[in-house]
Formats: structure tokens, C-alpha cells, sequence
């Protein structure tokens, strides 16, 4: 069983890599959410857990689900297939298969990089 510094831990690690993919600085996020840039900080540091109304807050801020943060944090390949699987049940068959090819394609180039 993991301990809560280490889900706190990975769970900053998810919270700050959502926030960098759309753009925001610790500052804003800091601002939306009406506590300290320190505060915030420790947040993605793994120093302080988040609490639900604050997941929640980040979730709609950063355009993701809840258990967004909780499937990035937990990377395991069985926990990986589900969140794939949840992404690709929200696209339409067409775009199903453009996606799996695009997978197949560019799988073996990042073996290779690896």
C-alpha cells in the first residue's frame, strides 16, 4: 500500500503536468483557486494533498475529469488501458481507427527512441 506522501506525491506530478499542457503558469492556477502561489506550489509538490473541492476546481479549470488526475498518477498498464479506452469510447468509429492507426504507426518510432 502506498503511502500518502507518495499519492500526494503523484498526484502533484499529474495536477502540474495538466497545468503546463494547457498553458497555465502556478500563478494563475494560484489566482483561480484563491490561495497562495506557495500553497499552490506545495500542491504540485506532493508537500500538501489537494482537497476534493480543489480537484474539482482544478478539473474544471484545466478542461478534465476528476479521476483525470488519479489515472495520470497511477501508471499502471492495466489503469493506462481504461483511461485509453475512456478517450477512445468519446470519438466515433472513423475516428477510432484514425486514432489506433496512428498508435500502431508511431508505437515501434518510440520503441526505437527508448
Amino acid at each position: 500500500m502506498q503511502s500518502e506522501e507518495e499519492i500526494n506525491k503523484k498526484l502533484g506530478r499529474s495536477i502540474a503536468r495538466k497545468r503546463k499542457a494547457v498553458g497555465y503558469t502556478q500563478d494563475d492556477v494560484s489566482l483561480h483557486l484563491d490561495i497562495g502561489r506557495e500553497a499552490y506550489s506545495r500542491i504540485e509538490r506532493g508537500i500538501t494533498g489537494a482537497s476534493v473541492a480543489k480537484l474539482y476546481a482544478l478539473a474544471e479549470l484545466f478542461g478534465c475529469e476528476v479521476e483525470a488526475f488519479f489515472t495520470e498518477a497511477n501508471r499502471s498498464p492495466s489503469q493506462q488501458v481504461e483511461a485509453v479506452e475512456r478517450q477512445l469510447s468519446k470519438l466515433s468509429s472513423s475516428e477510432q481507427k484514425l486514432l489506433v492507426r496512428i498508435v500502431e504507426a508511431l508505437a515501434p518510432v518510440l520503441k526505437k527512441i527508448s
